[in-house]
């Protein structure tokens, strides 16, 4: 059904739907947009009745409520005692041989709930907290379809091979120099490897106050995902030179983690502080990687009205209560020059 095709009531309870939508209110939206699927099927306008059908699935997938660890939720997770971050990150250090315990952790998620946009979070802990500053979100480019291990692999590349440019171009200043003395990182003026050199700025940046660590390499990844995912993941990081960088899969189902050349999973207790840091950071970057695909879905929403009020006549806008003739054509001509 076209805008043209509807009266000013019908019209005007479209755009108050949408409105509700955006302040949360997605039931009435998402009933109006079964009922026009269903007239437009009975209209034999297939066409139209399969873009609400898609529509109305990526709604409900979208506006799904999703599970958000906090305090007064740790029995979701089967936690009994209080969450020590210092703790936790000693335990999973330990529980993975790192060495050390992993201080600036990321964490990727793949959001393959509908083929309309498929995209990706990652986010950032740091000493066991989230560094929001540092999260960053991904819109898939190079893949078709519903596909995680092509997506996962190429966020990784994407966001390391941003890293690894960083990193090259960085400048440091020498310690006990002249003022303005720097050392200059990048490849043609430096003996040192750009992974090598990555890896002495992160060193770097951490036992001085010199950057903001956005372009340090982590100390542990994280991958949203079972076998698949990490050999994905595994594949970028060996073709951008960092097959050493620690890097585990950590699979929903039943909470086993993945690790490169092992052939069977690490299943830790569930009360163990290493499972739940990695919950943690896991359920953040599932979140983080929801809130983007509702923001996208919202704005998918709003192009779409704004089509239909390109569509629409000067006396189809007019027609809309407390909106004059005057005013309709000055909205027609607005969207006319911005078309």
């Amino acid at each position: 059904m076209k805008l043209a095709d509807i009266n000013a009531g019908q019209y005007r309870e479209r755009v108050e739907r949408a409105c509700e939508f955006f302040v949360g209110q997605s039931k009435e939206l998402l009933q109006t947009l079964e009922n026009e699927m269903r007239k437009a099927a009975t209209a034999l306008d297939f066409e139209r009745a399969a873009e609400m059908r898609n529509m109305l699935d990526d709604l409900r997938k979208t506006t799904k409520p999703m599970a958000r660890f906090t305090r007064d939720q740790r029995h979701r997770l089967g936690v009994t005692s209080t969450i020590d971050p210092i703790a936790d990150l000693a335990a999973l250090g330990e529980e993975l041989g790192l060495g050390a315990p992993p201080r600036r952790m990321e964490c990727f998620d793949i959001s393959n709930i509908s083929t309309t946009h498929i995209v990706a979070s990652m986010v950032c802990f740091v000493d066991g907290r989230p560094a929001n500053h540092l999260y960053r979100r991904f819109r898939i480019r190079t893949v078709a379809g519903q596909d995680d291990f092509a997506s996962m692999a190429e966020v990784v590349r994407r966001r390391y091979a941003r890293v690894l440019g960083e990193i090259a171009d960085c400048q440091l200043p020498i310690a006990n120099s002249e003022p303005g003395a720097r050392i200059d990182y990048a490849p043609e003026h430096s003996q040192e490897g750009v992974t090598e050199a990555a890896a002495r700025l992160t060193r770097l940046n951490r036992q001085s106050a010199i950057g903001n660590r956005q372009s340090s390499l982590p100390d542990l990844i994280i991958i949203d995902g079972g076998k698949g995912q990490l050999s994905s993941a595994c594949r970028e990081l060996q073709r951008l030179g960092l097959h050493e960088l620690p890097i585990i899969g950590l699979a929903k189902e039943f909470e086993e983690i993945h690790r490169p050349s092992r052939p069977l999973p690490l299943i830790l207790p569930h009360e163990s502080g290493a499972l739940k840091m990695l919950q943690r950071i896991r359920d953040e970057a599932h979140r983080f990687a929801n809130t983007y695909h509702q923001l996208l879905m919202k704005r998918r929403i709003a192009e779409s009205l704004l089509d239909r009020l390109r569509r629409a006549s000067v006396e189809d806008i007019a027609a809309t209560e407390g909106i004059s003739r005057k005013l309709a054509e000055q909205i027609t001509n607005f969207l006319a020059e911005r078309a």
